[in-house]
């Protein structure tokens, strides 16, 4: 896939990657409660709502991104986590 964004002309000395390496899933925070406080982190250490020129927005909808469509193996099959989070 990075060939394909590469080739479609996006992949930019400026374009930035994140990588997860989850080692614990966690159910007890909700995630509108983890959204929220990342927001409000962000919002504290923003400069003109941006973090390293990423909006406070586009790293929102990027966590949310996450949240949503977290998975995971376990005992050789494969399960979406729908509460909490990975850690």
């Amino acid at each position: 896939q990075i060939e394909n964004y590469r080739n479609s002309g996006r992949l930019l000395p400026t374009t930035l990657f994140v990588t997860f390496d989850i080692t614990n899933l966690y159910t007890m925070i909700p995630r509108h409660g983890a959204i929220a406080a990342l927001q409000n982190f962000l919002s504290k250490h923003a400069d003109n709502r941006r973090i390293h020129g990423m909006t406070i927005d586009t790293i929102t909808r990027l966590a949310r991104l996450v949240l949503d469509t977290n998975c995971f193996v376990y005992n050789n099959k494969y399960y979406q986590q729908i509460r909490g989070g990975a850690m």
